[in-house]
């Protein structure tokens, strides 16, 4: 990259040091050197030392964030959200225990905010070796629950955001629990995102204790009354799954992969990585239940595409469409079908 133009905004004397450093970086993905121009730019051109101080801490949370969980990148993680009031004879307390050993015994890792109450439950439910635990500065200090408390999966972000952005970016599923505003906060965030399309589509299960009606009034009342109001999509239900069974609830994020692997947008084509291709009648079968809700025209599978793929997972086939993107809320069905599809014929394909 010795493209002059990108330094101008640069003070002259900084250009032969970033222009060396963008050398030496030429060989590497274009977003090393974009990242590092932008660093640059944002140094040159701000003079408040809070704003600074304010990206130096949110920079080095999300450098620490990408260390931690490097190493289980290749393991499927499901991020429980609840109050941290709640006490360990709380039936809400067993019942995420309960779910999180669950997890745990299906393969699945725990991502929790790492203090006490239902974060506490569900690290205990799934061991520390299973836990990771997100924890946040706050005024009045929350400190890390014992099981995460000195394991190496436990940080602490000083920012909300940045302690968002853990808590979906490495989740494949998330589970809430009864809780207060930072459950709700971390719920509607949770489902902003899904029905936008800015996060892959993932399980979203309202948990609750046997006998326990938490959730409730909000399926059975607030989701009716936005629907109604046109507030809503009328499919949006479909990005919620509502039990109070542990079971039902760890079935429920299981069966989403049987088949379905991943999720990316390439320009307008939507990516579905899947395990296991699917033959030509199951494909039309797909075709004919969702034609409505593509831009134009029909679901395809391929292989090998795009180009850019991560490499270790470029041997998956995958299923790309031009979905209308108003309809995000339709993924969760395509994607239960798909796998369906998959686990009751296409005994002609192999995987």
């Amino acid at each position: 990259m010795s493209d002059s133009s990108s330094l101008s905004d640069l003070p002259e004397a900084l250009h032969p040091h970033v222009q060396g450093l963008l050398d030496a970086l030429q060989h590497e993905t274009p977003y090393k050197r974009a990242l590092l121009l932008e660093t640059m730019r944002l140094i040159c051109n701000s003079n408040s030392v809070a704003d600074m101080k304010m990206m130096s801490s949110a920079v080095q949370e999300i450098r620490k964030g990408f260390d931690v969980f490097e190493p289980y990148k290749a393991l499927r993680k499901v991020t429980i959200f609840g109050s941290a009031r709640t006490p360990p004879e709380d039936l809400r307390y067993q019942q995420v225990k309960k779910c999180a050993s669950i997890l745990r015994d299906n393969g699945l890792m725990v991502i929790t905010g790492g203090g006490g109450g239902i974060m506490q439950a569900a690290n205990d439910g799934a061991g520390e070796a299973q836990s990771f635990g997100i924890n946040i500065n706050l005024p009045l200090e929350q400190f890390p629950n014992p099981i995460v408390d000195g394991s190496p999966r436990h940080f602490y972000c000083k920012y909300f955001f940045t302690r968002k952005l853990f808590f979906l970016k490495e989740s494949d599923a998330v589970i809430l629990a009864p809780g207060g505003f930072g459950t709700l906060d971390e719920g509607f965030e949770t489902l902003t995102l899904l029905q936008t399309g800015r996060t892959p589509p993932i399980p979203v299960v309202l948990l609750e204790a046997p006998g326990d009606d938490y959730w409730g009034p909000f399926v059975n009342s607030w989701m009716r009354r936005l629907t109604d109001d046109h507030l809503i999509g009328a499919n949006d239900h479909h990005f919620l799954f509502h039990t109070d069974n542990a079971e039902s609830a760890v079935h429920h994020i299981t069966s989403f992969y049987t088949n379905y692997h991943s999720f990316r947008y390439v320009g307008e084509w939507v990516l579905l990585r899947i395990v296991c291709p699917l033959d030509e009648d199951g494909l039309a079968r797909l075709n004919a239940e969702f034609s409505d809700v593509l831009n134009q025209g029909q679901i395809e599978q391929v292989s090998h595409w795009p180009k850019s793929d991560d490499k270790e997972l470029d041997h998956l086939p995958r299923l790309r469409m031009k979905l209308d993107r108003g309809r995000m809320n339709v993924l969760p069905e395509i994607i239960r079908r798909m796998n369906a599809i998959v686990e009751n014929g296409n005994h002609d394909t192999p995987c």
